[in-house]
């Protein structure tokens, strides 16, 4: 459902069942106002507009989210000879429905940039600021880890106001993209036809809505020849190039193509040019590095084509796993057996970074004594409140150390890990098997809404969770793997 005001409508993706983040209104700009008051008079007393040969103009073709279908549409750039700036939420990458790690460095090996667009895709004017730091700054070494020159920033929902512009300019970012402050299809009448360069202010630059299902080709052409009759620079602000995704935040492959073979046309007149953010505003790129061969892995029964190879070798390169010892040189890591709680206790343990700790003499658990494997850990747990075992009544608890972990306990794990963030659980879980009477309710769709876990998609093409399946090693290394990436320990 659209505001009166519709020049802020950037909803993005979201997991299914979950409300899409309401973008707070702008203010007007009043100096557009009275530049068209002016025209206006100017016409009307007879005065005549002085006419002066239009400044060339500059067409940024951005990309938000990392969307898998946006792949294909990259390839179309590439075949006209143009680039573009992909801004990247990067929990997302790698999960079903998104570019992976592979597909970022193909789009930058051909003259894209990669921009920062969050961890999370959270509003990040609801947050602390050290929350909202974490997610851009975290977002930014992210990608830079994975080899990206990364110098600009997309506002996830267009919300910002002046303590995250500092909280991006303090991440190290030169620029970072706003929504609907340049006139739009069907908003912002009195905005101008593009933003200056230099922008006024690079914090929060200028861009038309962000184009939907309800553009058209005209409506796509006509922005940018509107902004060849003044000059400056056009940010066109892309999600979904599909068929059959998200209705609201997408536009078809044949109309993007014949849009994108319009503009490459367009630019040899001579006015127009298409350029990435950094080139826009002639920030120093260098190209980035090829991406790294595939690593071998320590383990003998984890092949390097292994789904989940990248999350298992991350997870034997941070100590936190150190497999089977086989004999002969040889290590497992039997990515399919069950992961035991007591195993699940080391390994929370030594994501948080090993801290010192003492463990008591007599455990809070009554089956546990200081001869059980791992009993530092699992109390560490307790300490932490992490883990609080089973009461069995009479005062007396069990931690059970040899039982498998089950799904919805992971998540329970993973949520206090977190230190129990803030969360409202909806109504309605994304996960047809998980209901509000379901065990760990909250926690559950807490991992869905963080992208920890997706879940499963039945061939009904429903998704669910079950809860109660026993946590096998390999998505235990997922779970493990996508927590870092939201809350690193350093």
């Amino acid at each position: 459902m659209r505001r009166p005001d519709q020049r802020f409508r950037k909803q993005g993706p979201r997991v299914a069942g979950f409300p899409r983040i309401k973008n707070p209104n702008k203010h007007k700009r009043i100096g557009a106002v009275l530049g068209a008051l002016l025209l206006t008079a100017g016409a009307l007393s007879g005065v005549a507009v002085p006419a002066h040969a239009a400044a060339t103009t500059i067409v940024s073709l951005t990309f938000d989210d990392g969307n898998d279908n946006q792949l294909a549409a990259e390839q179309v750039l590439k075949a006209h000879g143009l680039v573009g700036t992909f801004f990247i939420t990067t929990s997302w990458i790698g999960t079903p429905g998104y570019l992976t790690q592979a597909n970022l460095h193909s789009i930058a090996g051909d003259g894209n940039e990669i921009g920062g667009h969050t961890v999370t895709h959270p509003d990040l004017t609801t947050l602390t600021t050290a929350a909202a730091s974490a997610e851009i700054c975290n977002g930014k070494s992210t990608l830079e880890s994975w080899g990206f020159q990364v110098s600009n920033f997309a506002y996830p929902f267009a919300a910002e106001n002046a303590s995250v512009q500092t909280d991006v300019k303090n991440c190290g970012f030169a620029s970072a993209r706003g929504l609907g402050d340049i006139r739009s299809p069907a908003s912002c009448a009195s905005c101008p036809f593009a933003e200056t360069l230099p922008p006024a202010n690079p914090l929060v630059t200028k861009a038309p809505d962000e184009v939907d299902s309800t553009w058209t080709l005209q409506n796509l052409e006509d922005l940018v020849t509107n902004a060849e009759s003044t000059g400056g620079w056009l940010e066109l602000t892309f999600h979904h190039i599909a068929v059959g995704t998200d209705p609201t935040l997408t536009i078809s492959p044949t109309l993007f193509d014949t849009f994108v073979t319009w503009l490459a046309a367009r630019t040899g007149n001579g006015t127009t040019s298409v350029r990435t953010v950094a080139q826009a505003l002639g920030q120093s790129t260098t190209p980035p590095p090829p991406p790294p061969p595939p690593a071998s892995s320590p383990f003998s029964d984890v092949p390097s084509n292994y789904p989940y190879f990248t999350e298992i070798n991350w997870l034997a390169t941070q100590g936190i796993s150190t497999g089977w010892d086989e004999g002969n040189g040889i290590k497992t890591y039997r990515p399919l057996q069950p992961v035991n709680r007591d195993a699940m206790a080391a390994f929370l343990y030594r994501l948080a970074g090993s801290p010192p700790y003492t463990a008591p003499a007599v455990s809070p658990f009554a089956d546990l004594t200081p001869q059980t494997a791992f009993y530092k850990e699992i109390n560490w747990l307790a300490t932490q409140g992490i883990s609080t075992g089973w009461d069995e009544g009479n005062g007396i608890k069990t931690y059970r150390p040899l039982q498998p972990v089950n799904r919805d306990a992971m998540a329970a794990f993973m949520y206090r890990m977190a230190g129990s963030p803030a969360y409202a659980a909806p109504a309605a879980s994304p996960f047809t098997d998980v209901t509000p009477q379901t065990p760990f309710y909250k926690e559950i769709n807490w991992l869905a809404f963080t992208r920890i876990s997706t879940g499963w998609t039945e061939a009904n093409k429903t998704v669910t969770f079950r809860p109660v399946t026993a946590v096998a090693r390999d998505a235990m290394a997922a779970f493990m793997y996508r927590y870092n990436t939201l809350f690193p320990k350093n």
